[in-house]
């Protein structure tokens, strides 16, 4: 009997899954995750025709897979369901670009200036609405033509091969540097990941022939680095959650890479983990000068509560004098990466993030910081609170520079 199996027999139905669903809680109308996952699965299993529309609707933060008591992996058989969800017209043809950031950020970086003026215009953000189901309600984020540079004349002691993701790639490239830079700061000499896409984007949309192709494609490119020793470094959580998790059973047909994915696995840090990990040897660069105020709003993303690894950030910003810092206690943002630009999920996105925005508002930050590039858009949306990657913060208070 494989696993997955015997993890599908340990759903009791306790519903503790749905109590975890942020979606649940802001639309009544939505199935849950025990209907959608375990459930429908037994159907699929037995041939059984059943709805499944609603998998659509899953946000894949992974809190039902946190909450399950049993070790039921709620998310993954969702995902199964997704994936044979029938599309078609104009929803199919952008869930197929959607699960393809990489695609649309090597094409929109090439001609940065003409793809921010086109994106930003209301006329073409109201066509899109109309013709291709994107919200006109949300802002692109900014193409930026450059680079992120590698490091690799920096002779450091340990070797890291920094996994940028597609939005701090294309879109922020400036988070990218200071990652480099602050892995050079203690020790690390520096090397840059080629551009390939994570796969978590093609598993929300339900693109399992994508997903497969940039897991294969990212193991067999970064186990060579594992096995000269170098740590993966991420910042972004979602690609961090996508680089640990378990991806054996898409590489079943290839033995030798499914191994080769559980060693990338064990050498992926996010990159305050790595850094509270020097900080608790001792090893940590604390050289900071002397620092601004700030009055900092953390919001904790899904992903990377899903990673098990507490609160990296909030140790190594703490340690930093000048800043205070409090985690606000909210749910998921409700973003999702493309979830909260899909037309019928926009107003869902939003009344999920409310809980978050008021809090921010109420506790009055200089700036909001969160890891994850999707959080930040869903933050400044539902605020207007400039927000940024804690990464920014912690180099801010290396150097004396222009603030942020």
């Amino acid at each position: 009997m494989r696993d997955d199996d015997l993890k599908l027999d340990n759903c009791v139905k306790c519903s503790d899954c749905n109590t975890a669903c942020p979606v649940l809680k802001v639309y009544p109308d939505f199935s849950g995750p025990k209907a959608l996952g375990p459930d429908m699965e037994r159907f699929r299993r037995e041939g059984v025709p059943s709805d499944s529309r609603w998998v659509e609707y899953c946000l894949g933060c992974h809190r039902c897979d946190v909450a399950c008591p049993h070790g039921v992996n709620v998310s993954e058989l969702i995902a199964k369901g997704k994936a044979q969800h029938p599309k078609s017209g104009r929803t199919a043809l952008r869930d197929h670009w959607l699960a393809r950031p990489s695609t649309l950020g090597k094409l929109c970086s090439s001609i940065a200036p003409v793809a921010n003026a086109v994106l930003k215009l209301t006329p073409n953000r109201m066509l899109m609405s109309s013709f291709g189901e994107i919200t006109a309600e949300r802002k692109f984020p900014a193409y930026s033509s450059k680079a992120i540079r590698p490091a690799i004349a920096n002779h450091g002691s340990r070797a890291a091969l920094f996994f940028p993701g597609c939005y701090i790639r294309y879109n922020a490239p400036q988070v990218g540097q200071v990652v480099v830079k602050l892995l050079r700061l203690n020790g690390f000499s520096v090397n840059v990941a080629p551009d390939i896409c994570c796969g978590m984007p093609a598993l929300a949309n339900g693109d399992t022939a994508q997903l497969t192709d940039c897991v294969e494609r990212n193991v067999a490119d970064m186990v060579q680095a594992v096995d000269r020793g170098a740590v993966i470094v991420t910042a972004c959580t979602s690609c961090g959650y996508a680089l640990k998790g378990d991806y054996s059973h898409l590489l079943a047909k290839h033995p030798t890479l499914a191994e080769a994915a559980d060693r990338v696995s064990g050498a992926t840090y996010d990159l305050a983990e790595l850094l509270v990990e020097l900080q608790d040897a001792g090893k940590l660069n604390d050289e900071f000068v002397v620092p601004r105020r700030r009055r900092l709003a953390y919001h904790a993303p899904c992903h990377m509560k899903s990673q098990g690894i507490g609160r990296p950030w909030l140790k190594l910003l703490r340690a930093v004098p000048g800043i205070e810092i409090e985690e606000i206690k909210a749910d998921c943002c409700g973003m999702a990466g493309t979830y909260g630009f899909k037309n019928e999920k926009y107003g869902i996105s939003m009344d999920i993030g409310r809980d978050l925005f008021r809090g921010i508002l109420a506790f009055k930050p200089d700036l909001a910081v969160t890891e994850c590039g999707s959080c930040q858009m869903q933050i400044e949306h539902g605020t207007h609170v400039k927000t940024v990657h804690p990464a920014q913060i912690l180099y801010e208070a290396y150097k004396v520079g222009k603030p942020l």
